[in-house]
């Protein structure tokens, strides 16, 4: 039986020892709430009113900080590229 509990879903990738994951759409997260996005831009998910959205994604993902941070940051990676203004 093979432990999937760590890996983190289609997409992502691992990059390297700290907490830092790559998704194949060129965003990169780290578990903290700092978000770069394929364009280069920065976003720090510890200040408001980010944090307010990455406690919402947590909250969604049952608790899940890892989790939560990955989905905020596609969900902010997506609104970005609709926007146009990241």
């Amino acid at each position: 039986m093979t432990d999937t509990r760590y890996r983190p879903g289609p997409g992502w990738k691992r990059a390297g020892i700290a907490p830092v994951y790559d998704h194949t759409s060129g965003i990169r997260v780290h578990v903290h709430g700092w978000l770069r996005l394929a364009c280069g831009t920065l976003i720090d998910g510890s200040r408001w009113p980010e944090l307010l959205s990455v406690g919402r994604f947590v909250r969604i993902c049952g608790g899940n900080r890892k989790r939560g941070v990955m989905v905020w940051g596609r969900y902010t990676a997506a609104q970005a590229a609709k926007d146009g203004e990241r």
